[in-house]
């Protein structure tokens, strides 16, 4: 069989033809590779994607245009090959090769840990870096998925209660303040881009203005903005609103529909947790006062396999990514543009942030350690 991608003749002349939902389903959901980033329902221009508990369902009309498949960061074309060519998509994104296993950087810091009861630590230090973007006029928006009320509720079919992740946008300062990030449920990020856009849509669609935008989320929804930006269908008015991306470093996130019949084994459900703790190998979840701790292996049936298998463990593609690592004091903020050391910078130079000392050689080691190096 023919490598050659087919040729969809038009009055214009051939050109290839695309790939549509049904694609989409055949190649990523029903082989278990779906990240529930929501891309595909975000870019959907007839709203016919909408988000289910566990992956996204077509309930509308597909009127075959094909943007739902070449937003998803699972799927390649004649143009790309996935994220697995680092050296193509390292000199695309940032116009330079990786010298580390954990991607491009201008500057690693190491910052004091804040304490927020909505945020895990290295969230709070990127809700600090997002409100002060916002302050200063770098973006007009926040898009993220967090326990806040959900945006776009007709592209979900799931109820937002409890510890369900639901899409989410921050439009003023103060908003960032409120955002609760602390989730343990995939979160559909993609989607609250689309809801600032429903939100600031008189403007933009009208070409008057185009919204900037700061997009927060887990380092697999962040290769969705790029997988879409390097597509047929890169000149996307959606992807062109996003000017800043954080990420933080990877961590287990679950299918609600899968992890909730284990959690009923301790008595724990969806709705009545009122805190959440990672640790190294297990799970805490807060009920009733007390603490109920579960296992990786036991959770391992409820964990979105094709999240783990990215191996993006450090947000390799986003403007700022933050995390915590064994054997570090406070939290590693590794500022991977001149945008994000700009802002870090100007932060650590105000007092926003507080830096530690460090060994640089150290700190890279045990990140490339992440990645199974030394």
């Amino acid at each position: 069989m023919s490598s050659q991608p087919k040729l969809w003749p038009t009055p214009y002349g051939p050109i290839t033809q695309r790939k549509i939902f049904a694609n989409l389903l055949k190649d990523i959901i029903r082989t278990n590779k779906c990240v529930y980033c929501s891309a595909c329902a975000s870019v959907c221009p007839t709203y016919a994607i909408q988000m289910l508990d566990d992956v996204p369902r077509l309930l509308g009309v597909c009127i075959k245009c094909g943007y739902c498949y070449y937003a998803c960061p699972g799927t390649e074309e004649e143009g790309f090959q996935g994220f697995t060519d680092l050296k193509y998509i390292d000199m695309k994104v940032f116009g330079v090769e990786r010298s580390e296993r954990f991607g491009v950087y201008k500057k690693i810091y190491v910052v004091e840990e804040v304490e927020d009861d909505n945020a895990f630590p290295e969230e709070a230090v990127l809700k600090i870096i997002l409100k002060y973007g916002m302050e200063n006029g770098y973006w007009d928006a926040v898009a993220y998925a967090g326990r806040d009320e959900p945006v776009t509720e007709g592209l979900l079919s799931y109820q937002v209660v409890g510890w369900k992740s639901r899409p989410s946008y921050a439009l003023e300062p103060s908003d960032i303040d409120n955002m609760k990030l602390k989730v343990f449920t995939q979160p559909p990020t993609i989607l609250g881009l689309r809801g600032v856009i429903e939100e600031l849509k008189g403007g933009f669609f009208q070409g008057v203005e185009v919204p900037r935008v700061a997009l927060l989320g887990p380092p697999e929804h962040i290769r969705s903005i790029w997988r879409g930006r390097l597509s047929w269908a890169g000149h996307t008015k959606l992807l062109r609103t996003v000017v800043f991306m954080a990420s933080y470093f990877h961590r287990k996130f679950f299918q609600p529909s899968k992890i909730q019949p284990i959690l009923a084994k301790k008595g724990v459900n969806l709705s009545n947790i009122s805190d959440v703790e990672y640790l190294s190998n297990s799970i805490r979840f807060k009920v009733d006062g007390d603490w109920i701790e579960f296992s990786y292996d036991e959770l391992k049936p409820g964990i979105n396999g094709a999240i783990e298998d990215a191996g993006d463990i450090t947000g390799e593609y986003a403007d700022v990514s933050t995390g915590r690592v064994e054997g570090v004091e406070g939290v590693i903020v590794i500022a991977r543009t001149d945008l994000s050391h700009e802002i870090i910078s100007r932060m650590l130079d105000e007092g926003l942030l507080k830096p530690l000392e460090f060994d640089e050689a150290y700190i890279k080691s045990k990140l490339n350690g992440l990645y199974g190096g030394v």
